[in-house]
Formats: structure tokens, sequence, C-alpha cells
């Protein structure tokens, strides 16, 4: 049987491509996006699989933490990921309150993300506890993106979203969530805030890739909130988190320039005029 060597040219990215890639020792990588410009953009410049994440709770909308998002904030942000895209597989999540209730909770809120937004895949938060759903959603034909280590769906119950998960006995019990997550389904497991040596130790132990996002150098694939990697984000920034720009400097400069160019009737000119 063949083996995908390169990445498609002519079609979106399946899950299989990324299976393969792992299989090849080939990593890859995945950031958030939210909306049609920063989408192209990174599939422009060779991201492979875009989270349309419950993070948008926060970098779009200004909540505090991730709960507040629902599926109707999430469904049009999906479609605008997915109109602005040809080639990057997209990921949408299930937020909080979309799967917890049990399997045909969640069935009803993935197909929603399927149908209505265009996405290829969903991405839901927890281990053991969610493996009916996982069972289901796959079982349907849905791919089903897993999540471990620090589940921000679960700040009231974990104290915080700064806390790394994982450390002694309940690295046993993310291993044993991890490979739980593998026989009910799923195609890939996002691990979040854990010790690097636990990173690797999953990622040696699942065929699936993961996808780590402070979790060391040992995972199959990376994702980053696209704000954070740009730097856009103020405050109090994970340790895990590289900045590759001063995006949030470069927007403010601009915007400056704008403000002193009105006020000083600089703009418009006659070359940003109509005749």
């Amino acid at each position: 049987m063949s083996r995908v060597t390169i990445w498609p040219a002519d079609r979106r990215i399946t899950i299989h491509d990324l299976q393969a890639a792992t299989d090849r020792g080939e990593r890859w990588s995945m950031l958030t996006s939210y909306d049609t410009l920063t989408a192209g953009l990174f599939e422009q410049a060779g991201v492979r699989a875009l989270l349309v994440g419950d993070t948008s709770a926060e970098m779009v909308l200004g909540y505090r933490d991730t709960l507040p998002v629902t599926m109707d904030h999430l469904i049009p942000m999906v479609q605008a990921v997915v109109r602005g895209t040809s080639k990057a597989l997209v990921v949408a999540d299930l937020p909080f309150g979309s799967y917890q209730a049990g399997p045909e909770n969640a069935m009803a809120n993935a197909v929603r993300h399927l149908k209505e937004g265009g996405a290829q895949a969903v991405k839901l938060e927890g281990g053991r506890r969610v493996l009916l759903q996982v069972e289901v959603l796959a079982g349907a034909g849905i791919p089903v993106m897993g999540h471990l280590g620090l589940t921000p769906q679960s700040v009231n119950v974990l104290g915080g979203v700064r806390r790394v998960q994982g450390r002694g006995d309940a690295g046993e019990e993310l291993l044993a969530d991890a490979r739980a997550l593998e026989r009910a389904g799923a195609f890939a497991v996002v691990l979040e805030s854990v010790p690097a040596e636990l990173g690797r130790r999953v990622s040696a132990a699942l065929r699936i890739p993961t996808v780590g996002i402070g979790a060391g150098p040992y995972c199959d694939a990376q994702i980053m909130v696209w704000q954070d990697m740009a730097g856009l984000t103020t405050g109090r920034i994970p340790r895990f988190v590289k900045r590759y720009a001063d995006t949030r400097s470069a927007l403010a400069d601009a915007a400056a320039l704008y403000v002193a160019d009105v006020a000083s009737q600089r703009y418009p000119d006659q070359a940003h005029s109509y005749t």
C-alpha cells in the first residue's frame, strides 16, 4: 500500500495526510484562526491545520475565559476560516456545554460544525469521561481530536489556566487517558501545559499524532494561539509562548500615523482622492 510522501497541492489536507506525516517523522504545525484573512495567510505560510478554537472567547469576544463562547458564536468563524482556505484541515472546537451531556449532545453539535460551518473535524476536551462521545462521533465518520492536560473548559475545577498538569501520579492518568482516546477513535490528541518528559512518553505510546502546546519538543506537531505567536496579546504570557513578531506595536504605530495624518489633513491627499 502506497504512503503519502508529500503534502497535497490540489485538495484539502485530511487526517490521513497528518497521520502519514507523523508516520514518516515529519513535524507539522497548527495555529488557531477565527477569520478569513488570517486563515489564508497561515495556509500560505505552510500551516497544515487550523483550529477555530473556543479561545475566540478571549481573543475575539473579550471574555475572561473560554466558558461563555457558544456554537452560534463559533459557526460563523468556522465558515470564515473555511472560505479563506483551500488546503488546510479546519478543526472546530466543541465549546463548553456542547458535548458534556452525552453522545446525542455531542453528535448534534459536531454535525452543525460540519454541515453549517464546513469544518473537517472537531475537538473536545477530556479523557476517559468523554470516551463514549468520541466513539459515537468517530463511528459516525466525524474526525475527533482529543485534548488533555490543561483543559481550559475545566478552569473552575483546575483552579486556573496557568497550572502545569500531569506531574507525578497525574502523568500516569493522563497517559491512560491518551491511550483510551486513541482506542476510542480519536485521530490526534492535543497535550497542553504538561512536562516535556510526559509529552515524550505519550507521543511514544501513541500511533496517532500528539499536538503540543506547552508540552515540550517531542510531540508530533505544535499549536499556538495565533495572537500569542504574533505578539498581539499582553499581560502574563505562558512560558511556552514564543513571539515571532511584534504585531501589537506595528498596529499601534500604524493607527497613530493614521490619526496624525487625519488631524494634520495629510490624509486623504490628492493621490487618495477621486477625480
